[in-house]
């Protein structure tokens, strides 16, 4: 069982980073941010100009191989027999190794993103103001709604 809980605390560890990281793939795709940029390291292969956020796509994969883990070590403590058998030996060394192994990887790559990201802050302001009369849009309903209006009729 303590296997479950270590690799449960684990798993969420790459929930959480796998969030992070598909965030910022998505605000990357949005030219909002933009993971750093080696200076020997190349752009995408067919289109030089992208610069794809590779770190994070890496971090997404180690994140879900992280959570799948958890499953692993669930079904390993669910089949055990009365005191427990060795069948479950060899599974569980290989598993909290990965574990480990695969949240250190993780951690070190989204260190190097964090470390490095680069923010503009100029396009982040201007989608704002291409989105601010849509985000307003509720403040307005809720105002007629409040003042007697029908919600169905005001939207």
């Amino acid at each position: 069982k303590v296997d479950v809980e270590v690799i449960s605390a684990l798993s969420g560890l790459g929930a959480t980073v796998h969030k992070m990281c598909s965030d910022i793939r998505i605000l990357a795709s949005r030219k909002e941010v933009e993971e750093p940029f080696e200076a020997s390291q190349i752009g995408s292969s067919a289109m030089p100009y992208k610069r794809n956020p590779m770190r994070s796509e890496r971090c997404c994969s180690l994140a879900r191989h992280l959570i799948t883990l958890h499953a692993n070590a669930a079904n390993t403590h669910a089949v055990q027999w009365l005191e427990r058998t060795l069948d479950d030996s060899a599974i569980r060394r290989i598993t909290l190794a990965e574990a480990f192994l695969t949240a250190d990887a993780t951690l070190i790559t989204l260190l190097n993103i964090c470390q490095g990201l680069v923010v503009y802050p100029k396009v982040i302001s201007r989608h704002i103001a291409q989105e601010l009369p849509f985000m307003a849009t509720e403040n307005i309903i809720m105002a007629m709604v409040q003042a007697g209006g029908d919600r169905q009729v005001c939207h």
